[in-house]
């Protein structure tokens, strides 16, 4: 799970750091080997489906991956950011929730974030266990097969 930083227009391509590229993700800088990226409605069915590649720009460096927010148009203001939640459902396919500001589940998954280590430097992002998601989240609806 992470935390969504404000990146202008590109604020969708999530900043993941190279550990957590790799460790949970499966993904090496360079390399051709794509995702497949569930999102999943606040119903726990898949709304869409993408093929994704980890992004690594010349300009800064910064890997990141492109998830969908569905209708959220506009990063929220300060201080809140948009967080973004991800389950390996097998390999190298992921189910995923976004939340934004207000929405059901956020300030359980924030709180999430906020009750361990944070990997990496910038936003908080951490390797959870489903288990302890639920106990923060419990209508996270990302386990099983929908």
């Amino acid at each position: 799970m992470a935390e969504v930083p404000g990146a202008g227009d590109r604020w969708k391509q999530v900043h993941f750091n190279l550990d957590i590229a790799r460790r949970f993700f499966n993904l090496e800088p360079g390399s051709n080997r794509s995702i497949t990226l569930e999102r999943i409605g606040p119903t726990g069915y898949v709304v869409e489906r993408a093929s994704r590649q980890l992004v690594i720009p010349e300009s800064n460096r910064n890997s990141r991956i492109e998830f969908s927010f569905g209708r959220a148009a506009e990063y929220p203001p300060a201080p809140n950011r948009p967080i973004v939640v991800v389950v390996e459902a097998s390999y190298l396919t992921y189910r995923y929730r976004t939340l934004m500001p207000g929405e059901p589940g956020y300030e359980g998954a924030k709180a999430l974030l906020a009750a361990g280590p944070s990997i990496g430097k910038g936003v908080r992002r951490r390797i959870v266990t489903l288990d302890d998601l639920e106990g923060y989240w419990p209508h996270a609806l990302l386990r099983g097969g929908i």
